[in-house]
């Protein structure tokens, strides 16, 4: 993609991006589902072929038909612009974490992770074997429900002003370890990595961003505040430092935003907070952040719909996502304290599919092992694309749905 387009393709991007998002709220729904339709749109990009026509400007149909789609599907700039949204996220979701909160929350985040984890899982692999498909690759199914988006459920509460409350921290910290938990999992059932190698990866990610820098990121910040008196020096060195916390769980286990997400929580707790947090969230809400979802959206493939035997795997896939999840994390905060009203809520936030179901999935199909068969892989990818779609679609709606006791009450106070 030469520049010109790729500075074309951005500003389209976040003018419709931000069009859709307006649109979607005025008819009471979170504006992020705005942003992940307008990407299906774009995504889906041959579409535009029956809404042009022949007669259309030679440049712009070149530019639809052969950069477009290469724009959203490959891996080029735009791939690792929105790859940067979804850390800015997380990273200004850890800026706005409650760590008293949290630590309060830490009881009913973990019974309700292993809980939202397991019980899908099981479901999964239950419902591979009762459909005819090989033990490894119901396992591999099953694997698939583990883990939630945390961007698209992260946003949505920030949409809709719940992010703060207990549900907030509790289903944000929960579904930070869900990731971790599946990558765990889809290690084990591909059996081509190490648990032993992730767990110390894991631990000296911990020992790094909890305890060393928990201790020494004041004095960066007051050596900062002395020394860098330039234009936004405090921004840029804890975007900075925030970038190598990334960069360093990237490197451990493969999943960037907990390393954003766990700098956010370092400097939640320090004085320069105040003074990033409004920057932080016009880089990410103007740009970044947008892109992602716009992204997240131009991954999925309606064509996928189609395919009468993905969409029977799929259906099942679907339904054991859905519930198992519910069932799972809401029993589990259930039995960690909270009432059944936060239950549900934490249920519904946990719906979400897509970043590390995907990666889990691709790993499942390049492992040496081959745990899918190859004739299955096609209606894997499919069926998965589908659940995946359906999950991120309706999550939002319901989260709202969800928490429509607290939004009223909410908006009753400021009236």
């Amino acid at each position: 993609m030469d520049f010109a387009s790729f500075l074309f393709t951005i500003g389209i991007v976040l003018i419709f991006a931000k069009m859709f998002d307006v649109l979607f709220e005025k008819v009471k729904l979170p504006g992020v589902l705005g942003e992940i339709v307008f990407g299906i749109i774009i995504g889906n990009i041959v579409l535009y072929g029956y809404l042009f026509g022949p007669g259309i400007n030679a440049w712009l149909h070149n530019w639809i038909q052969l950069r477009g789609p290469v724009a959203f599907k490959g891996l080029d700039p735009i791939h690792y612009l929105a790859k940067f949204g979804i850390v800015m996220l997380l990273f200004i979701a850890g800026l706005d974490t409650n760590v008293e909160q949290l630590k309060s929350t830490g009881k009913v985040a973990t019974i309700s992770t292993v809980m939202g984890v397991f019980v899908p899982l099981i479901i999964g692999w239950v419902s591979g074997l009762a459909l005819g498909y090989s033990d490894h690759e119901s396992f591999v199914m099953g694997v698939l429900l583990t883990a939630t988006s945390i961007g698209v459920t992260v946003r949505t509460m920030m949409d809709i002003n719940v992010l703060r409350t207990d549900v907030g921290a509790a289903s944000l910290s929960a579904s930070v370890m869900d990731d971790f938990l599946g990558i765990a999992l889809i290690i084990f059932a591909v059996g081509t990595g190490s648990l032993v190698m992730f767990g110390i990866q894991l631990t000296i990610f911990f020992l790094v961003t909890l305890i060393a820098a928990w201790y020494y990121m004041p004095y960066i910040t007051k050596f900062t505040r002395k020394y860098i008196r330039t234009e936004r020096g405090m921004l840029g060195v804890l975007l900075g430092v925030m970038l190598l916390f990334s960069a360093l769980a990237e490197f451990s286990f493969g999943a960037a935003i907990e390393g954003a997400y766990f700098a956010g929580i370092v400097l939640s707790r320090l004085p320069a907070k105040k003074i990033i947090t409004e920057d932080a969230r016009a880089i990410g809400y103007g740009l970044l952040i947008p892109m992602f979802f716009v992204y997240t959206g131009a991954q999925m493939d309606i064509g996928v719909f189609l395919n009468v035997n993905a969409l029977i795997l799929a259906a099942v896939i679907l339904i054991a996502a859905i519930f198992g999840k519910i069932l799972g994390r809401g029993i589990g905060a259930r039995i960690g304290g909270f009432d059944w009203h936060k239950s549900w809520q934490m249920g519904v936030g946990s719906i979400p599919r897509m970043e590390v179901a995907l990666v889990s999935l691709t790993v499942a199909i390049t492992a040496p092992s081959h745990p899918i068969s190859q004739q299955h892989v096609p209606l894997f990818i499919a069926a998965t694309m589908v659940f995946v779609t359906v999950t991120t679609l309706i999550t939002p709606p319901m989260l709202k749905w969800s928490f429509r006791k607290e939004i009223k009450e909410m908006n009753s106070e400021k009236s």
